[in-house]
């Protein structure tokens, strides 16, 4: 069974010489428990072209130490990776199916293999609070490399362990140091072969090609970041896995002009598939944690009949049917073809001869237009008769306004503060609309629960008095909608954007 360690650490290089000084004054360091000596002994596996250790992953086995067994490492921000945990098991050369599977998005099913083995000699100190706390851990390693196919290596270096980055600050500077160069001990090993792809920074004045290839790729690495965390059922990875084929298919949408309009389409038409796939897990989220809340907010003289455990029930075998649909599609060699198409439209973009234009000027086109239609969905709505007409219609005012939001927030980075917080009230807009939205898919779902429990025998008045709660949830984002979209009409754009 696996296991999931968020660390917070920092390496540095130490020489030959370097002594530990003390550290006892660095920040609440208190005493220093140790040295703790241990043997380590890893292989590491990689596609032959290293694509994890290029992604800054990590994926090795083990030996020795307090946490033997295979680990594969993901970076989550500076200074933070999460490493997950895999017994030892009996296999040595082959790593296990349930870790492989956790890093399919970037090996996108090559073969996995020894590309180097580490041995590390490692004292190892508790620095403590005056409390007797254990606030850090400092790690002095004597690092011995075998790449496979090179000469073996050595160096020392020493890591610094802490949730607490005041702390990490503190005794990073009491070391007295120089911070490592490489974020791994694979990538020192491996080198510049391991060289992992940095977001490359924009110009001073870009072309348009240049600002929707940095947000394309972004939401791409997006994508990948988020699969493990589907595949772990992971809070909120679902949502945000979504969120990525979102914002691609959005971009590729307001971008077109400057892409092949073939290929645009195709990617398009397969991030929709991918979307709808986890759409069912994250609408029954949604779903549950509203009406759990809810119904937590009703008297409970008020609550007639099996309410609670009829919701589990049901939305627990939705849930289930959601997470199962997301997994296959995932699993799926459909979807390691589309990640395959993305990464090959992203090291090859389709250009048209308009992406060769300055962004300042030819993105403001998209924005214009993606402004335009969200007008022209507002004004649908106030045409709408109440009912259902209308609900469909403030849904697509919603989509409208996301596309909006997209699009401003890919062209942020050239049109300055104007533009971000024009972005941010047509976020509050559909922040509005989106409660609206849920509020109308409750009532649904609370009359299908009503009807059944009515049939079961069971009383249908709880459902009946949540369905008028989600009723009035929806009036009051309606209005809290038409209040936000009058401080966005009113609101200081961009001049060109007027």
């Amino acid at each position: 069974m696996a296991t999931r360690v968020r660390e917070t650490e920092r390496k540095y290089e130490a020489g030959v010489e370097f002594v530990l000084p003390d550290l006892t004054a660095a920040g609440p360091v208190h005493t220093c428990d140790g040295p703790q000596r241990s043997q380590l002994d890893a292989t590491y596996f990689d596609t032959a072209d290293l694509r994890l250790a290029r992604a800054g992953i990590t994926l090795r086995r083990r030996t020795g130490g307090s946490d033997a067994g295979w680990h594969a490492k993901l970076p989550v921000g500076p200074d933070v990776r999460d490493e997950i945990r895999f017994p030892l098991g009996k296999g040595k050369s082959k790593v296990p199916a349930d870790l492989a599977v956790l890093v399919r998005a970037h090996t996108l099913g090559a073969p996995l293999a020894p590309v180097v083995r580490i041995t590390t000699e490692r004292d190892e100190w508790e620095l403590k609070a005056a409390d007797g706390t254990v606030v850090a851990l400092l790690a002095d390693d004597r690092v011995t490399a075998h790449p496979v196919d090179d000469e073996p290596r050595q160096w020392r270096e020493l890591e610094v362990e802490a949730t607490d980055r005041t702390v990490l600050d503190a005794v990073g500077s009491a070391l007295g140091a120089r911070p490592a160069k490489s974020t791994s001990k694979l990538a020192r090993a491996l080198g510049k072969r391991a060289k992992v792809r940095v977001a490359v920074a924009l110009s001073a004045d870009p072309t348009a090609a240049e600002v929707v290839l940095l947000y394309l790729r972004a939401q791409v690495d997006a994508l990948r970041a988020n699969d493990t965390g589907v595949r772990l059922d992971t809070e909120d990875a679902v949502h945000q896995f979504r969120v990525a084929c979102r914002r691609l298919r959005s971009a590729l949408r307001s971008f077109r002009p400057l892409l092949d309009r073939d290929r645009v389409t195709a990617l398009r038409a397969e991030l929709k598939w991918l979307g709808g796939e986890a759409s069912a897990a994250r609408d029954t989220e949604v779903l549950e944690a509203e009406l759990r809340a809810e119904l937590a907010r009703v008297p409970s003289v008020d609550v007639l009949g099996a309410v609670p455990a009829r919701i589990t029930a049901e939305l627990g075998r939705a849930a289930a049917d959601g997470r199962a649909a997301v997994l296959s599609a995932v699993d799926g060699d459909r979807y390691l073809a589309l990640l395959a198409d993305l990464d090959a439209f992203l090291a090859d973009p389709p250009w048209t001869p308009k992406a060769d234009r300055p962004a300042a000027l030819e993105l403001r086109k998209p924005v214009r237009k993606a402004w335009q239609a969200l007008a022209d969905s507002v004004d649908a709505v106030g045409e709408a008769a109440a009912g259902t007409d209308r609900d469909t219609a403030l849904h697509q005012a919603r989509k409208d306004a996301k596309k909006a939001r997209y699009t401003a927030e890919a062209v942020a980075p050239v049109f300055g503060g104007k533009l971000e917080a024009w972005r941010d009230r047509v976020k509050a807009a559909q922040t509005a609309l989106g409660t609206h939205q849920d509020a109308v898919v409750a009532k649904a779902a609370l009359r299908d629960l009503g009807v059944r429990a009515h049939l079961d025998g069971d009383n249908g008045f709880t459902y009946g008095l949540l369905h008028a709660r989600q009723d009035a949830r929806a009036h009051a984002a309606e209005a809290e909608f038409a209040k936000a979209w009058k401080r966005l009409r009113g609101s200081k754009a961009p001049r060109w954007l007027r």
